[in-house]
């Protein structure tokens, strides 16, 4: 994934909206510097996709918020199949 970072002379990001840590490691793994990670803001966040998004984080994705446990996960629920 770097490969192309590094083709364009990118040698640092100031700061990376992305909340994966296997973008985050491979691109700091072959050596382009990130100064600030930024996670996506709840806003821009669908409702839909919280359920998909608290199990990311409880699985290791960046946050600056709460990391849920896997107690807690298990009490998330998502759209309900009528509200479709």
């Amino acid at each position: 994934m770097p490969d192309i970072l590094h083709w364009m002379g990118i040698k640092k990001i100031d700061r990376m909206l992305s909340m994966s840590n296997m973008k985050y490691d491979a691109i700091v793994n072959s050596g382009i510097d990130i100064v600030e990670r930024v996670e996506i803001p709840d806003e821009m966040l669908p409702a839909d996709s919280r359920v998909e998004i608290d199990a990311k984080i409880a699985s290791g994705y960046f946050t600056n918020g709460h990391v849920y446990t896997q107690d807690e996960l298990k009490g998330v629920e998502g759209r309900k199949w009528e509200s479709i």
